[in-house]
């Protein structure tokens, strides 16, 4: 059933949208930015850091148990088990220091302009992931239940705070996106305008048949209601297009009019049931209704091209000392630790081995730079090589 379990999101256990917010907006790294900061941090190698220190910028320390965290919140996100390999554990390792130190760089630059993430900013967005699950103990319960450590928790929610402020208050003001850009946008991909029908439909659960029969009959008298969740009945009401409905009921679909309901379907104990609002039938949007949305596609694009120019200037003023045990794994793409799996390759990526430089770090990692095209705006945290510390 490919709509139904994000539809009904309430039956499948899924977190509430405070913190589901937060885990997946730490959890992904772009990584063309991550293969970038590698290079640069090639020559920042040095010897031991203090115990259960992973790597330093600018003498602020990322720790271990840091990294632990947000990785820790990452499979809380992901709700899924990765295959419990050395390798694996040495990438995602790597992957989360460089997050981290991107976070470190990022609230250094806020503190520099004097706009900081403030406490109380922090404690707000704590208080509405509280309430998103109904108080201090269903939240504490669920930080123990992932092996989430509360106060480190409460630090990667800075840390996403202030990447937040960073886009807003930094990246974002610089951004003009012109008519004549947008315009060419438009010309460009015309045929991605072209939207096929869509269907306002409301769905709706139920122990007990009966409540979705009742459902419907009120529906049919009086039209849609507000969405609601209750003992016995819950219930949405989504924009979706046929395809995306189970195949039982595309076809009842096909001759169902508005305010009219298909016959309720037994899946497990629940009865389901699909009324039908209206049909929004397939047309071509004009430039004007486009814009908004070519609009955020090219300021998504000025972002990260922006993004990318800050973060290059960044780490080539930037003093990061990162422990020389996490070397290769930090300093290499991934088709190049492949290789080095296979015996083909050994040392350092980039010609840079632990306390030395590579010759050409600075401009391959320009070059880089210049192609990044990852997306930015569901990331706050975008990585660079090396560890977190949470």
């Amino acid at each position: 059933m490919p709509l139904l379990p994000s539809v009904f999101h309430p039956f499948y256990g899924a977190r509430p949208a405070g913190l589901a917010l937060l885990c997946r907006r730490l959890s992904v790294l772009p990584g063309l930015v991550l293969f970038v900061c590698c290079l640069f941090l090639g020559g920042c190698l040095e010897g031991r850091l203090p115990e259960g220190v992973v790597a330093t910028v600018n003498g602020e320390p990322i720790y271990l148990r840091t990294v632990q965290a947000l990785l820790d919140g990452r499979s809380a996100a992901l709700d899924t088990m990765q295959r419990p390999s050395l390798e694996n554990m040495k990438r995602q390792y790597g992957d989360a220091l460089g997050t981290l130190i991107i976070y470190a760089l990022v609230n250094q630059e806020l503190r520099s302009l004097q706009i900081p993430v403030t406490e109380s900013a922090v404690e707000s967005a704590v208080a509405n992931v509280r309430a998103d699950y109904g108080g201090e103990e269903e939240l504490a319960r669920f930080l123990a239940e992932e092996s989430l450590d509360g106060n480190e928790w409460r630090l990667l929610m800075r840390d996403y705070l202030a990447m937040q402020s960073f886009e807003k208050r930094v990246l974002l003001p610089g951004i003009r996106i012109s008519l004549d850009s947008v315009r060419g946008y438009y010309k460009r991909h015309e045929t991605e305008f072209n939207l096929p029908e869509t269907l306002d439909i409301c769905l709706t659960s139920a122990v007990d048949r009966q409540a979705v029969d009742n459902f419907c009959a009120s529906f049919a008298s009086v039209g849609p209601v507000r969405e609601e969740q209750t003992g016995e009945l819950l219930l949405q009401c989504v924009e979706a297009g046929a395809a995306q409905l189970p195949n039982a009921w595309q076809k009842g679909l096909e001759k169902l009019a508005p305010g009219q309901c298909l016959p309720p379907r037994q899946e497990g104990d629940r009865w389901f049931g699909l009324a039908l609002v209206r049909r929004n039938p397939a047309h071509v949007m004009s430039v004007a209704e486009a814009y908004p949305l070519i609009e955020n596609i090219l300021r998504e694009r000025e972002k990260e091209a922006a993004f990318a120019h800050w973060l290059t200037a960044a780490l080539s003023r930037a003093q990061v000392r990162v422990n020389p045990d996490l070397v290769a794994d930090l300093l290499s793409p991934v088709s190049t630790r492949a290789a080095g799996r296979n015996g083909t390759s050994g040392g350092s990526a980039a010609g840079v081995a632990p306390g030395g430089e590579g010759e050409n770090e600075n401009q391959t990692g320009q070059e880089e730079a210049e192609g990044l095209g990852a997306p930015a705006a569901e990331r706050p945290g975008q990585g660079t090589s090396g560890e977190q510390g949470l």
